[in-house]
């Protein structure tokens, strides 16, 4: 009898690791005792030594065979581990048993794999939930917010907006004429431009959370006009609690400042753009990147430097975009 050793309930590689070296040999299910650490032994277990290394070319498996083992092992059946085994043994002599709905190991192993699947999306779906009912909460809280003199003047509060889940956050400066009027971040003429952009670099815009530093619009009337005025730092600061809340409940990996005041309002102190342009910069959780503000880019008079500003702005969301996909591999 040989004995393999895990390190824990749900050590899928260790498990998959001696399977294989089990497997080249034609080890018997029989023959093989699966513990992990800390579990006592079976009385007729006798410790041998681990099974040797296989080159992971001596044999192919199907993929959906890695998919459904690795859902399965994390259930508590305490047969898992065997049963996983006897199916890749002999899934070496027949590759397309899993089309087999009439298999009993097949049925018995998907069956463990998809009450594993049911309880993780039960578990995301709880968590969501949750975390949708302290963002609502959140939002209720902003809507009236005192905390700088700029609500007295503003339409209202504009909150971020987008899935709760969004590997990316943008934060942009303040909301705009436009923004306050409709309630949404980014829905202006710089808005426009800044989906434009996002589109050209890969990113769909629904996948991401957009918000701003300051959440209203600060202005100076001009008859019936009312023109765009640059939050000081009294209101940057005032504002930060709130993005700060936003991030610890959507905890995205990458949080990109769009602009100076964006990133004052992450990082807590001033910044350039030319210096902390184009790299990521470590945060508590996450990491920070730093563009320019697609506003900038609407005010350049030249037009050729305005298309190579705008390059340049794409690229720095191309290179973000990739980034977050390298996180996520």
């Amino acid at each position: 009898m040989q004995v393999v050793e895990l390190d824990r309930e749900d050590d899928f590689e260790g498990w998959r690791n001696a399977a294989r070296a089990l497997a080249a040999e034609r080890v018997p299910p029989e023959q093989v005792a699966w513990r992990v650490t800390g579990r006592p032994a079976g009385l007729f277990d006798a410790a041998g030594p681990p099974p040797a290394a296989v080159p992971s070319a001596a044999f192919a498996v199907p993929r959906a065979f890695l998919d459904l083992a690795g859902s399965a092992i994390l259930h508590p059946d305490p047969e898992r581990f065997e049963l996983l085994y006897a199916l890749l043994l002999r899934l070496r002599d027949s590759p397309r048993l899993l089309e087999d709905r009439d298999d009993p190991l097949v049925n018995r192993i998907k069956s463990l794999a998809k009450s594993v699947d049911a309880m993780i999306a039960a578990s995301r779906a709880e968590a969501q939930g949750n975390v949708s009912g302290s963002w609502e909460a959140l939002r209720a809280e902003a809507i009236a917010c005192t905390r700088c003199p700029l609500y007295r003047d503003a339409t209202q509060t504009v909150f971020g907006e987008g899935p709760l889940d969004a590997r990316i956050m943008f934060v942009g400066e303040q909301p705009g004429d436009f923004e306050d009027l409709a309630g949404r971040p980014f829905v202006g003429p710089a808005g426009q431009l800044f989906d434009r952009a996002l589109g050209e670099a890969g990113i769909e815009r629904g996948t991401t959370y957009v918000t701003n530093g300051v959440k209203h619009f600060k202005f100076e009337r001009r008859g019936k006009r009312r023109i765009h005025s640059k939050p000081e730092v009294p209101e940057i600061e005032a504002c930060r609690y709130w993005i700060e809340q936003e991030r610890a409940l959507i905890r995205p990996p990458i949080t990109v400042a769009l602009g100076a005041t964006a990133a004052r309002s992450i990082f807590g102190r001033s910044v350039t753009i030319s210096a902390t342009r184009g790299r990521a910069h470590a945060l508590p959780e996450g990491e920070a990147w730093v563009t320019v503000h697609p506003s900038f880019l609407l005010r350049i008079p030249d037009e050729a430097r305005k298309r190579e500003e705008y390059r340049r702005f794409v690229g720095d969301l191309a290179r973000i975009r990739e980034r977050a996909e390298s996180l996520a591999a």
